[in-house]
């Protein structure tokens, strides 16, 4: 009796010891003390930072059978502050924000053309260096101001930030044009061999501004925040522009095709568009080509297969002779494409292909004599390719509608 009330106390005494190992919440704070921000802006005059904030209206966008009030106001609240840093500009919030800022939450930076222009480097050291900044979060461009976009109401989203954020990622996997850059990646591509990364750009298209939510109860709209160019950093500075068809073939390239539509003609030197092919699979696959007298060559093999959606052509895809015509006129599609993107790319010298981290995990030995005049090669650099494309469904019906409606009008 008495050894067991003994190691009873002892293991009381073992638990409370315990007890006082465990740490609590060294830096708490309530919600209401907090501005949640779901998209920032950044920008630059020539002589001081600003940062813009897209702060969350809680109330706004709360359940009114939990004490909300949705649709009596803006479910965001938008304001800058400007400083000599990025971080002293954040700090001047505290002037005039009865809440803390709170970045955990942020889905978007939008950078302005003249921010991009002068370099982010400050901005990516501050998010090195924050424990509540989160490195996923996603970098767009736009050519005038980054506040200007956090201002617009976007339909079918509450917060006008995770809107954004959605609409680069819906199109990330199902348009292709386009790939999501947060910001590690950003970081990543500064560091690597060929220091380019492709950026989004958001433009408002159309006319005029959605910036109250009086918008909201239209059923049109005469303008909408829409997916431009793809904008080209060269270390953390702004170098050019690509177009979308443009970044189209660099996708191709670079293998980031995810699922995409891929529309082409009836011959291969038509620019009538008659059909369109659904990508469900493709892989890209690069290998660099050494000659003997030091001329290179970049050897692309793309191998794509989907299903046929539309067809205006007159060719008939049940019968193997018109399937055949038309893959390789949807191959044929693919390689100029990536030609034209390939073109543009050598002709700015801008390595976008990231064809240089390509040759040094192929060849080290090789990369380490091109590295110190690495450009020079690049601008001399030529591409071969190689696109098989297998229509592996054509859908419910063989031949185009309009060719089955003359026949039976015959």
């Amino acid at each position: 009796m008495t050894m067991n009330v003994r190691r009873g106390w002892l293991q009381l005494l073992t638990l409370s010891l315990c007890c006082f190992l465990l740490t609590g919440c060294w830096d708490r704070k309530e919600l209401n003390q907090l501005a949640i921000t779901s998209a920032t802006a950044v920008d630059w005059d020539g002589k001081v930072w600003t940062i813009s904030y897209q702060v969350v209206i809680p109330q706004s966008i709360a359940n009114p059978n939990t004490g909300g009030s949705p649709g009596q106001q803006a479910p965001v609240m938008v304001f800058s502050t400007s400083g000599g840093s990025i971080r002293g500009a954040v700090q001047q919030s505290s002037l005039e924000m009865p809440r803390s800022l709170f970045f955990a939450h942020n889905r978007v930076i939008v950078i302005g053309e003249k921010a991009a222009k002068e370099g982010i480097s400050q901005l990516l050291d501050v998010y090195l260096r924050n424990s509540d900044s989160r490195e996923t979060v996603v970098l767009l461009v736009t050519s005038g101001e980054g506040r200007t976009i956090l201002e617009q109401i976007v339909p079918l989203e509450k917060l006008p930030g995770a809107a954004i954020k959605n609409m680069i990622h819906n199109e990330a996997m199902n348009g292709s044009n386009f790939q999501q850059v947060p910001i590690y990646q950003m970081m990543m591509g500064i560091t690597s061999d060929a220091p380019f990364t492709l950026v989004p750009e958001i433009v408002i298209s159309g006319e005029g501004e959605n910036t109250t939510i009086a918008t909201l109860k239209k059923t049109s709209f005469t303008n909408k925040l829409k997916l431009g160019r793809m904008a080209v950093f060269k270390k953390d500075k702004l170098a050019g522009w690509f177009t979308a068809e443009q970044e189209y073939g660099i996708s191709w390239i670079r293998d980031t095709i995810q699922q995409t539509t891929l529309f082409f003609g009836c011959t291969e030197d038509s620019k009538d568009i008659k059909a369109a092919l659904r990508v469900d699979q493709s892989k890209s696959k690069l290998k660099p080509i050494f000659a003997d007298d030091g001329h290179l060559v970049m050897y692309v093999d793309v191998e794509t297969s989907g299903t046929l959606n539309e067809n205006g052509c007159p060719s008939d895809p049940t019968q193997p002779k018109d399937l055949h015509t038309m893959e390789r006129i949807a191959s044929a599609e693919i390689t100029r494409l990536m030609t034209n993107a390939f073109q543009v790319a050598v002709q700015n010298n801008l390595d976008v292909f990231h064809f240089a981290d390509v040759i040094h995990k192929h060849d080290p030995k090789i990369w380490k004599k091109v590295k110190p005049d690495w450009e020079a090669h690049f601008a001399k650099l030529e591409l071969a390719t190689n696109v098989r494309v297998k229509i592996t469904r054509i859908g419910m019906s063989g031949k185009a509608f309009k060719e089955m409606s003359k026949e039976t009008g015959e």
